[in-house]
């Protein structure tokens, strides 16, 4: 059976094949049907700027609006968020770019800006990469033609770190900084080393930096207190794996060179398609899924996308959907242990390889593909006639191969790989959490999972800290395993991640910037095989 939404103005079409698992998805749209009308009810509530990102559980409620469809609404449901609104805000943004692209806005020094860095993680990161790379593939700076070169700092990766920064000149660049608070650690460190790099210089701060973050955080406080060449305010409401449709998404749009008008006007336009209580084809995706779950289990989300641009796509749903839908408790307060796992790549290439587990092994996901009606160029292909048409057959080839082997999947068909349809694309899944989310009674607009993460991070910085402070005091030599090691320096209870903070020592105490205040410590390590750890040697 293939259940068929086509969109007429936009050429959208969704065909899903979900036997043998679900025989007739138009019984299944039926007995949804309550929990379908609740999902639109919430989404009417979302988009009048109700309070809806809230649980039961009060430490993990932000007991806030959800505001990332207000930005693409053509009615004003929220004062001062609407489609207009966004696109008046777009062209502000456009012109700083273009006045650095062009020129008219140089550094005092005389210099024109020649390189953009953007520095955010999560969705800062995600929705801004995943754009540049849908349009220009992955090597946009040597083949997009781009007037300033365009790259991306997330982790705190010292060494990709160091290859960025050292490949520009720091002179003629800006740091864009992307964080609601400015508080997150990896956008932080990587924040402060820039300016420590741009001081080292001898140059003035705020003339390579800017930022996009909210008003009143402390990433604002630091932008004006430094003098910032620009602070781009973005709404709180604004959840961090949605805030692509916000400035978030625009600064890397107008440097890159990318029609963000184009692209939140797509978001708006499936947003009135996923908007419908009818023939909505969020809720179409939603309701199979969420059928299938109750009848057989959660199954992971295979994301393949058949073109080569798309490649950041399924990583960029994996945040979406993972960080929405993986939730320990219902909005209720009661347990839930919920979520829906993504994996994916381009198309063909996943065919070689993880395609032989989804075609013959394990029958635990469900497959979804992505395809392009169009292309702006093709070649001879002697056994297909074109390459493009070598690429459909592989599509097609794959579809039929999933059918014989009953295999779930669902092909989503856009007419030309532009920004229109990148909105389109991206909204579809929103919607498709929000019922989700919905129909499972859980909050997808939090993430206190996340939060925990980052609270022991914090923890391991304090024992790593510590450490190296009695290792500064100390005097002579002092020899054993993690254990016998703090016990030395006065540590009574050993810390779940002390023998990683000694490793970590022995191999980067001669790295420079790593461990400044050890010199003229010796440290080394040797495996232990009868007691199946490492000892350790440090001596002053």
């Amino acid at each position: 059976m293939s259940e068929v939404f086509f969109d007429e103005v936009s050429g959208f079409k969704m065909d899903i094949h979900f036997e043998p698992v679900l025989d007739d998805i138009s019984a299944v749209m039926k007995e949804c049907q309550p929990k379908i009308q609740a999902a639109v009810d919430l989404i009417d509530q979302m988009e009048k700027g109700e309070i809806v990102n809230k649980t039961s559980v009060v430490a993990e409620s932000e007991n806030r609006a959800v505001d990332h469809y207000n930005h693409r609404m053509e009615a004003e449901l929220v004062k001062g968020k609407s489609l207009g609104h966004t696109l008046a805000y777009w062209e502000e943004v456009k012109k700083f770019a273009e006045d650095v692209k062009s020129g008219k806005i140089i550094t005092k020094a005389g210099k024109k800006y020649e390189s953009i860095i953007f520095n955010g993680i999560g969705g800062s990161y995600l929705g801004p990469l995943m754009l540049i790379i849908a349009k220009y593939g992955m090597d946009f700076n040597t083949t997009a033609g781009l007037p300033v070169k365009i790259y991306f700092i997330s982790n705190t990766d010292s060494d990709l770190y160091y290859q960025v920064t050292s490949n520009i000149d720091i002179a003629t660049s800006i740091m864009v900084h992307l964080s609601k608070s400015g508080s997150t650690a990896e956008t932080a460190g990587n924040m402060q080393t820039w300016m420590q790099l741009v001081q080292g210089k001898g140059l003035v701060v705020g003339e390579h930096n800017a930022s996009v973050t909210i008003r009143g955080s402390k990433l604002e406080k630091i932008s004006i207190q430094n003098g910032f060449i620009r602070i781009w305010p973005m709404e709180v409401e604004t959840g961090g794996r949605t805030s692509v449709c916000s400035s978030i998404g625009m600064a890397p749009c107008a440097f890159a060179g990318l029609d963000f008008g184009q692209f939140i006007k797509g978001m708006s336009h499936m947003d009135a398609l996923t908007r419908r209580r009818e023939d909505n084809p969020a809720a179409l995706l939603a309701a199979v899924i969420y059928a299938s779950t109750k009848k057989i289990g959660f199954k992971n989300m295979i994301v393949l996308c058949y073109s080569e641009f798309m490649r950041e796509y399924a990583h960029y749903l994996q945040q979406l959907y993972m960080e929405s839908l993986g939730k320990e408790y219902t909005i209720k307060g009661e347990p839930a242990k919920v979520g829906q796992s993504v994996f994916g790549g381009v198309g063909t290439g996943e065919q070689h390889s993880f395609m032989q587990q989804v075609q013959k092994g394990l029958g635990d996901c469900f497959v979804r593909m992505n395809y392009f009606e169009k292309r702006d160029h093709d070649y001879i292909n002697e056994e297909a006639g074109s390459m493009g048409r070598q690429l459909l057959a592989f599509l097609k080839g794959t579809e039929r191969a999933l059918m014989q082997n009953k295999r779930p999947f669902v092909v989503s068909t856009f007419q030309e790989r532009d920004e229109f349809t990148f909105g389109m694309m991206i909204a579809l899944e929103e919607r498709v959490v929000t019922f989700l989310a919905s129909f499972l009674e859980i909050n997808a607009y939090d993430q206190p999972g996340v939060q925990d993460g980052k609270l022991a991070a914090t923890d391991v910085n304090k024992t790593s800290k510590l450490i190296v402070s009695l290792l500064e005091k100390m005097n002579g030599e002092i020899v054993g395993n993690a254990g016998q090691i703090l016990s030395a320096l006065g540590v009574k209870e050993l810390p779940y991640e002390a023998q990683a903070i000694l490793v970590d020592i022995v191999q980067n105490i001669e790295i420079e910037g790593s461990y400044p205040t050890l010199k003229g410590i010796k440290a080394s390590r040797v495996w232990c095989k009868e007691c199946k750890q490492f000892k350790f040697s440090f001596s002053k």
